[in-house]
């Protein structure tokens, strides 16, 4: 009997053992597995990286990905189907147009995978984006959010931080140093662009909490009238909303006056004065001393040079020295 419970022991603390064993074994091989695959995705988020910086042309893309908020998922991630050895040859014979741009618009689902579409506030806390609303519109995320990871490096004039051909001066200084805010976010410009295209409510409130509304900007005479109020001790209210970010307000030379550098330095208002208002009509010609008497001098200057524009100069063609001759630096009138 006694020999009979001693053998019993024996057999039982065999399978104590094996069972720890089993469980050691299988705690360390579930976190091998954990590891690898781990190990495996930062892997192949590296090796995918490390695919597209072969050619030198894609450090700007490469680098500008490698500082933002979505380093952590590889290229193809988002840039779904896309794989660098379909590019091969377009490197080798170099078939490629610079800068490089992607045709293919970001899918709405791979951005839904991460983000949510129930998002209605903002970071700043004082907008209304109804994400839902824009989606069930059909409006693309990076419609807004174009240059959330490249800071639309390939649509702007790099010039003045880099040399625009010569790939080998990128580095991660040089991508931080492009990718600032302005380029990052949707700018106020983006939604107004937009809802104008789409003959949808541009009032204040329908997007701020803060600014229910502008009795000025409503009334009907706004557009006539704004360069007067501006004009009339209102340019700093001007300059708080219109501004563009990350740009000088004011145009550098000055014009003289304060209003025209503002209209001229900003995209926002160029875009209207390069085009013909309603109020001129169809011909200028016999109603504009009248409208220069009533309005001032200054007011058609905003727009119009004195003298015929440099190249560079966002104004309309049409300036006032090509029938009149204003002597605005001294320069004698040509002889007929």
């Amino acid at each position: 009997m006694h020999k009979h419970w001693i053998k019993l022991a024996a057999i039982l603390g065999v399978l104590v053992v094996a069972g720890i064993l089993t469980a050691r074994y299988y705690v360390t091989t579930t976190k091998a597995a954990k590891l690898s695959a781990s190990e495996t995705e930062a892997s192949q988020t590296t090796s995918l990286a490390d695919e597209c910086s072969q050619c030198h042309e894609m450090k700007p893309e490469v680098l500008t990905w490698q500082v933002s908020a979505h380093d952590k998922f590889s290229c193809t991630t988002c840039h779904v189907n896309k794989k660098a050895a379909d590019y091969v040859g377009k490197h080798q014979n170099q078939s490629f147009s610079k800068p490089i741009k992607s045709i293919d618009t970001i899918p709405n689902a791979v951005c839904l995978k991460c983000h949510s579409a129930n998002r209605v506030t903002s970071p700043s806390g004082d907008l209304k984006i109804p994400h839902e609303k824009h989606l069930n519109a059909g409006v693309s995320c990076v419609k807004c959010h174009y240059g959330v990871v490249h800071a639309k490096v390939a649509e702007r004039d790099l010039s003045t931080i880099v040399d625009p051909n010569n790939f080998d001066a990128w580095n991660p200084d040089v991508a931080k140093k492009v990718s600032t805010k302005e380029y990052i976010q949707p700018s106020m410009w983006t939604c107004i662009d937009c809802h104008k295209q789409a003959n949808v409510t541009r009032k204040c409130g329908a997007c701020h909490t803060t600014i229910p509304t502008l009795p000025s900007h409503d009334k009907p005479t706004w557009k006539a009238e704004h360069g007067k109020t501006a004009r009339g001790g209102e340019l700093e209210q001007c300059v708080k909303c219109h501004a563009t970010a990350g740009q000088s307000a004011f145009l550098a030379a000055s014009t003289g006056d304060k209003t025209t550098d503002f209209a001229r330095a900003q995209g926002f208002c160029t875009k209207c004065h390069l085009q013909r208002p309603e109020m001129h009509q169809k011909s200028m010609i016999p109603i504009h001393p009248d409208l220069v008497s009533k309005r001032g001098i200054q007011n058609c200057l905003t727009c119009h040079n004195v003298k015929q524009p440099q190249l560079d100069e966002k104004v309309p063609k049409v300036f006032c020295n090509q029938c009149h001759w204003f002597n605005p630096d001294g320069t004698p009138a040509p002889k007929n």
